[in-house]
């Protein structure tokens, strides 16, 4: 059974991708690379181990309103904050979020800020099954890029400074678990 989480937002389920329950058939997130990526390489991501995937849907709906995959990655230590660079190692352990979606006609009501939260809680339980000090991703570049780095900029997310990666933004897992322990009380 897949691992589900329900949020109050108009009765969303956000559930671990299966091609047979989720119809990706309709979404368009108004980026083509995004769309063909749920559409056509998804399936082979998951089974090739590269990613793991979440769905948001509403109700009994089976259309995907959004989704997120997240994958594993390092970072080199010294593109990152002085905490990483004494680490001592030259590369760190991070949860690398590769596509945060949400389709069209659902943006702008909150779905994207829910399914980065979703990811959020589910990299802290990974953090706490196998180590990675943040969560790394890469804002796509387009003519929505700036309105996209305020989104994640304003979710706590920032750049590490990676000149050969210059739309590479991080939270530490740190940061996420004492916002989240903070928000409990």
């Amino acid at each position: 059974m897949p691992a589900e989480t329900s949020t109050d937002a108009a009765a969303l389920t956000i559930a671990k991708f299966d091609k047979a329950l989720h119809d990706r058939s309709a979404f368009s997130c108004g980026f083509g690379p995004i769309d063909n990526f749920l559409k056509s390489s998804l399936s082979d991501q998951i089974r090739n181990g590269m990613v793991a995937a979440w769905i948001a849907t509403a109700g009994e709906d089976p259309a995907v309103l959004g989704f997120y995959t997240l994958g594993a990655m390092v970072v080199r230590a010294d593109l990152g904050p002085k905490k990483w660079q004494s680490a001592g190692v030259p590369d760190i352990p991070v949860i690398y979020i590769r596509a945060v979606a949400v389709r069209e006609d659902m943006q702008g009501k909150g779905l994207g800020t829910a399914l980065v939260v979703d990811a959020m809680r589910r990299c802290l339980g990974i953090a706490d099954q196998m180590g990675a000090a943040a969560i790394v991703l890469d804002v796509l570049k387009d003519e929505h890029f700036e309105r996209r780095w305020y989104f994640y900029e304003d979710l706590g997310f920032k750049p590490p400074g990676d000149a050969q990666n210059p739309e590479r933004v991080f939270i530490s897992l740190a940061n996420v678990r004492a916002t989240f322990e903070h928000h409990r009380e």
